[in-house]
């Protein structure tokens, strides 16, 4: 990835700015604009996409799951991070972030010194990793 801004999505940051982009707050609507047009990166972490498939699959929002992955897989600036033994022994110390798959999300952002577009207020609160919204 090129020497500019990196970002992280969560799982609800990333729906959202790709089926219901009103819902998204304005730092994080300027965030995914710049990962849009090139001028920054963007990481999804592995955990990422496996919720969207249960947030699909449980009918919650309405959209095509192959359709989202390929988007996301086409994109230049678009890294999908694999989830690594690596990053699983470091949930063992992030334990600011209390839910386990925010926690996972949490940890690829800080390990990848991305900022993360997060709504969520656990992890925004832990301070463990820079957030927008």
């Amino acid at each position: 990835m090129a020497d500019r801004p990196l970002y992280a999505a969560d799982t609800h940051s990333l729906l959202w700015y790709l089926h219901a982009p009103k819902r998204l707050g304005p730092a994080a609507t300027s965030a995914f604009a710049e990962i849009e047009s090139g001028q920054a990166d963007l990481i999804v972490s592995v955990i990422v996409i496996a919720e969207i498939i249960y947030i699909l699959q449980a009918g919650k929002v309405n959209a095509d799951f192959d359709e989202v992955l390929a988007r996301l897989q086409a994109s230049p600036n678009v890294v999908i991070a694999p989830l690594t033994t690596e990053r699983v022994a470091e949930l063992n110390t992030a334990t600011a972030v209390p839910e386990m798959h925010d926690r996972m999300i949490a940890v690829e952002a800080k390990a990848s010194g991305a900022t993360l577009i997060t709504y969520d207020q656990a992890i925004t609160a832990s301070g463990f990793v820079p957030t927008v919204w």
